[in-house]
């Protein structure tokens, strides 16, 4: 008879484990949805128009460097992580850009979550040609209303958000920059000819965390794609 109750206190434990797992996945699940909405994309990350705070943070070499809003030239700040399967799909295309003649028109910046060691990571992954901070205690995520990655900005001359949005590969990208009124730019964003892959191994499996959508002084919203 003790034994019988052991096991049935040992499978309601993980009935209830299963379903807290289950109530996680679905939340995630749903939460990604309102992102990918008019609404969502709204909500998330500064209001077009606000005037872009300036941040700090420290450099894989370890200095410590501030990035500024208002610097006369339009710029794109990306909000992104290591361990984003999106983010490992949109980099490589973002440091083509930067690297062309056309990007030579945009500032380029990017942003990590967490300590130094992270943005080490960041830059031995994919050697970005241009600033990659990590926020290390900054709380620039929380300051720009960043929840998920890889999530970019494109700021005005002025410091003000003209356009903002996830962006997880080359054709919402061409959408943030379209919708900041950006269109050679969005035109010259290189198309991979193959899913990109990581050629390093990271020390936890990718998860990926981007939904689609970008929105503009419109309010408009990208159509949405298969990404997860």
């Amino acid at each position: 008879m003790s034994a019988l109750f052991v096991a049935s206190y040992i499978g309601l434990w993980v009935l209830v484990v299963f379903l807290g797992v289950l109530v996680v996945l679905m939340y995630r699940h749903f939460g990604m949805m309102s992102l990918g909405t008019l609404e969502g994309v709204q909500r998330d990350g500064l209001p077009l128009g606000t005037q872009a705070p300036a941040i700090g943070g420290i450099t894989a070499d370890g200095t410590d460097r501030g990035w500024e809003p208002k610097t006369g030239r339009p710029q794109l700040l990306l909000f992104a992580a290591p361990d984003c399967e999106p983010c490992a799909t949109v980099m490589p295309i973002v440091n083509k850009l930067a690297a062309s003649p056309a990007g030579a028109g945009l500032d380029f910046s990017a942003v990590v979550p967490g300590p130094r060691s992270e943005v080490v990571r960041m830059t031995n992954l994919y050697h970005p040609p241009y600033l990659c901070l990590a926020e290390d205690g900054s709380g620039a995520f929380n300051r720009f209303r960043v929840r998920v990655t890889p999530f970019g900005f494109i700021i005005g001359t002025d410091g003000r958000v003209l356009a903002k949005g996830l962006c997880g590969d080359a054709n919402r990208l061409r959408d943030l920059l379209n919708a900041a009124g950006l269109q050679d730019l969005a035109t010259a964003v290189p198309t991979p000819g193959q899913p990109v892959r990581l050629v390093a191994p990271l020390t936890s499996e990718l998860r990926a965390s981007s939904a689609n959508g970008v929105a503009n002084g419109k309010a408009r919203v990208a159509p949405s794609s298969d990404q997860r």
